[in-house]
C-alpha cells in the first residue's frame, strides 16, 4: 500500500486526518466509500483496517470452536476497544473514546502500515518502539540466511 511512516494529529474531535497518499492508495485498493474496523488489542495502540480485511479475519475465527479461549479474548479485546468507522471527504477518521484515552491519541502520532492494517502509536509510544526495535548482530544474520 505505501511505506515508512507519516506524522499525523488526532483533532480535538478524535479524528485521525489520513495523509494524501494513504487515502488515495486506500480508495484504490478498497473503493472511496469503504469502511474500516478501528481497533486495538491491548489499547495501547490504534489499529485500522479495512472492513474488508477485518471480514477476513472474522471468516477465520468463524472456523473455530466458539468456546476457543484465545479466539473469545481476541474478539472481546477488539470489540471493547473497537468500532466501525468511515473515512469523511477530509480523510478524517474518528478513533474511538476509550481507545483515545488509553493509547494517547492526542496532537501529534505516527502512522504506519503493516500488511494488512493500518498502526498508529503515539509519539511517546513510537519512541519507545524505535528502542526496543533495534536491530542485533542477529537479526542481520537471521535476516542475511532470508537473502534480504
Amino acid at each position: 500500500m505505501f511505506r515508512g511512516t507519516f506524522s499525523v494529529r488526532v483533532d480535538e474531535k478524535g479524528r485521525l486526518k489520513l495523509p494524501a497518499v494513504v487515502k488515495q492508495r486506500l480508495d484504490e485498493k478498497y473503493g472511496p466509500d469503504s469502511g474500516y474496523f478501528v481497533t486495538s488489542l491491548t489499547g495501547d495502540m490504534v489499529l485500522i483496517y479495512a472492513l474488508a480485511d477485518w471480514e477476513r479475519i472474522e471468516n477465520t475465527l468463524s472456523q473455530t470452536s466458539q468456546f476457543d479461549k484465545s479466539k473469545r479474548k481476541f474478539l472481546f479485546q477488539t470489540n471493547h476497544y473497537g468500532a466501525e468507522a468511515s473515512a469523511d471527504e477530509q480523510g478524517r477518521i474518528l478513533i474511538p473514546g476509550k481507545l483515545r484515552d488509553t493509547a494517547g491519541m492526542k496532537g501529534d502520532v505516527v502512522l504506519s502500515w503493516q500488511s494488512n492494517h493500518i498502526e498508529v502509536l503515539s509519539q511517546a509510544r513510537y519512541e519507545l518502539e524505535d528502542q526496543q526495535n533495534q536491530l542485533s548482530a542477529e537479526d542481520f544474520e537471521n535476516l542475511g540466511k532470508l537473502g534480504i
